[in-house]
């Protein structure tokens, strides 16, 4: 979506007819929407109400600053652009400045006359421009220099996406579709979810109905000998790597003999396949991985070893 940005425009006004055109010319080429006093219609607010409130329906403000002070608000003792430029600064509206350059304002006491200058309240002009001048601000020297500030501005500000601007209502997502496809999407959610109950209570029900003769009988001899080994002892297996090797160890026995990488992958593979049947569960994984037997595991290795028995008996 295309977002453009108000863009209110503070400035004296008769000195710099110029500039201000300039300016909502740059604003408009970048595709961004110009406010000002141009815009002011007469109304109930006082004057001072009325530029507040614009001030906070724009997204930017930016402040051309001349030779002249400007008008003085009653009440503040102080121009109206002060005024503008202190309150953007208050509600943390994004300013940009442009003052006049020294030998541009000559030249245009020289074309206008001294109306172009602050004949009144030079001292105030001067604290101010100084207050400007003390934050980032730009010089320009020429209505080409004062558009390609407001371009290049605006190119930086339109970057930031906490930026609210105006959108073209065509653009705009339609929140009643958005719900409807969150709705849906929800429901499809719900759906999953109740699924993956019905596998896992399947699957649980299929491992705990399963005789354990006949899983005692699945496992492999190696899964056999661990899980017996570490359920005749203390009921853990713990598989710890170190510089030089590793261990998997179950009832005081290092299984992993000789100390080789092929040797690992042997008895990692029966540490598996003892977890995905539920006969060991992890307890602990900080320095070592411990496995604990449990219930079901006992089960199965009392069988394995009754299994065992019956064999030598029966020789």
């Amino acid at each position: 979506m295309r977002r453009k940005l108000q863009v209110f425009v503070s400035s004296t006004y008769t000195d710099m007819l110029p500039e201000r055109q300039a300016a909502v010319e740059a604003i408009l080429r970048a595709d961004h929407i110009p406010a000002g006093m141009e815009l002011f219609a007469a109304g109930n607010e006082s004057q001072w109400e009325t530029i507040q409130r614009w001030i906070d329906d724009s997204d930017v403000y930016m402040l051309i600053l001349g030779g002249r002070y400007g008008s003085i608000e009653p009440n503040s003792g102080k121009s109206y652009i002060q005024l503008e430029y202190e309150y953007a600064i208050e509600k943390n509206k994004p300013v940009f400045a442009a003052v006049i350059d020294e030998a541009y304002l000559t030249s245009k006491v020289k074309e206008i006359g001294p109306d172009a200058m602050e004949r009144v309240n030079g001292l105030l002009l001067n604290t101010f421009r100084e207050m400007v001048t003390g934050k980032i601000c730009r010089f320009f020297k020429d209505l080409g220099d004062l558009k390609l500030i407001v371009f290049e501005s605006l190119a930086n500000l339109n970057r930031n996406e906490q930026l609210g601007g105006w959108i073209r209502g065509s653009e705009v997502i339609d929140p009643k579709s958005t719900l409807e496809e969150v709705s849906r999407l929800q429901g499809e959610n719900v759906t999953l979810r109740n699924k993956i109950t019905d596998l896992e209570t399947v699957t649980a029900t299929f491992l705990g109905a399963q005789p354990a003769q006949s899983l005692s009988n699945a496992l492999s001899d190696d899964a056999k000998e661990l899980l017996v080994t570490a359920a005749t002892s203390n009921g853990v297996i713990m598989h710890m790597r170190f510089m030089g090797g590793a261990s998997i160890q179950a009832g005081g026995r290092n299984f992993i003999n000789p100390m080789t990488d092929r040797e690992e992958a042997r008895w990692k593979a029966s540490i598996g396949e003892l977890r995905e049947n539920r006969l060991v569960e992890m307890t602990s994984s900080k320095n070592a991985e411990i496995f604990k037997v449990t219930k079901r595991g006992y089960e199965i290795a009392d069988e394995i070893r009754s299994g065992a028995n019956d064999g030598r008996r029966g020789t």
